[in-house]
């Protein structure tokens, strides 16, 4: 078993040094620019430091001279002090922008500079544009709905990515993109349980019963699901925060948890959290337009009658994802009533999601 290695936080905190970052871009920016012939350290703003000071994200500010024009660019960084995890792992997150940027993405998708292994530091050129979820929160919804169709293409495009058998060996590894097999599976649902009984133990045995109730149609139909030669690359965090646009044109952000795994999984996720944002922004209209948007967004997508088999592991996945959401959410939340409340939602929904996924049996 692999040991979990850590970088000091000492180190990682030189990230936020002005001094330390002007002499590292100083030192590297023909490397990001190569018609660049000066450079200007011109500042920092942090983003975010995760709880316990595991990781941080910083924008930096540089001013290059390029011919006879001086260019403002806006580099973004993400650290993190663990390394060879799987998610939020920054080498992961660099080799999948590489991968992306080479293969007709580089419209949509942040330009990768540089992965540093001495900080576990990725690098990425800042994109341009305004979150469709900033949208939605402005009421913004017709603007917002608009976008599904480009998103759904986008998805198409992305699961075209196929894992093929002969780079399987190639692709695993520590320092690979991650690939999502039954291990990591288990080891998802195991953190998902951890989290509960942690920071609300009232839920702990709803959680654990629908973990077992999956793992055991996991068992039944285990010939429904994909083997992992069939994977496709998925984003695996699909909501309109990581969805930028710009005069139109749609933006992709935030590969931290991207992994070869069954392409459905990313359509779970988006049907899920589209659903999520939509109650939670805009209420009243979300009981009246949500049966509309999840048929749109299941009929672009198969663009046919989709199979009882993909049908089964569509509600799988969303089952799943409402898991994830749950335990993420009770792990921000410090009141205990709003917990409640969201474990009663929880269990009302995941009611329903398993009544649909009985329907396909």
């Amino acid at each position: 078993m692999m040991k979990r290695k850590r970088i000091p936080f000492k180190k990682i905190k030189k990230l936020l040094d002005p001094d330390f970052i002007n002499k590292f871009f100083n030192k590297r920016y023909r490397r990001y620019y190569k018609e660049a012939k000066g450079c200007r350290f011109l500042g920092i703003k942090k983003i975010k430091r995760f709880a316990g000071g595991k990781s941080i994200s910083a924008s930096y500010f540089l001013k290059l001279k390029i011919g006879k024009e001086e260019k403002i660019k806006i580099i973004d960084g993400r650290a993190r002090q663990r390394l060879f995890t799987d998610e939020n792992n920054p080498q992961r997150h660099y080799l999948v922008l590489k991968h992306l940027y080479t293969k007709n993405f580089s419209r949509e998708v942040p330009r990768p500079l540089d992965y540093q292994k001495p900080y576990n530091l990725l690098l990425y050129e800042e994109v341009e544009g305004e979150a469709l979820q900033q949208k939605l929160m402005r009421g913004e919804i017709s603007f917002v709905l608009s976008f599904i169709p480009k998103i759904v293409f986008w998805l198409r495009k992305l699961h075209r990515e196929n894992l093929l058998k002969g780079r399987l060996a190639a692709l695993e590894g520590s320092n690979r993109i991650l690939l999502r097999d039954k291990k990591v599976e288990a080891k998802e649902m195991r953190h998902a349980l951890f989290l509960t009984k942690k920071f609300y133990p009232q839920g702990t045995l709803s959680v654990k019963k629908v973990v077992e109730k999956l793992n055991k149609l996991r068992r039944k139909k285990k010939n429904w699901f994909l083997e992992k030669e069939n994977y496709a690359l998925c984003h695996y965090d699909v909501h309109f925060g990581n969805f930028l646009t710009s005069d139109r044109q749609l933006k992709v952000i935030d590969f931290s948890d991207a992994c070869f795994y069954d392409p459905l999984a990313d359509l779970a996720c988006f049907l899920v959290q589209t659903e999520s944002m939509l109650e939670y922004y805009q209420r009243k209209k979300a009981k009246i337009i949500l049966p509309r948007i999840k048929n749109q967004i299941i009929n672009l997508y198969f663009k046919r009658q989709p199979e009882r088999r993909e049908i089964f592991r569509l509600k799988y996945f969303e089952i799943r994802r409402l898991v994830s959401m749950f335990t993420s959410l009770i792990f921000v939340e410090g009141e205990e009533k709003n917990k409640k409340l969201m474990l009663d939602d929880f269990k009302k929904k995941i009611s329903l999601k398993f009544k649909q996924i009985e329907g396909t049996l």
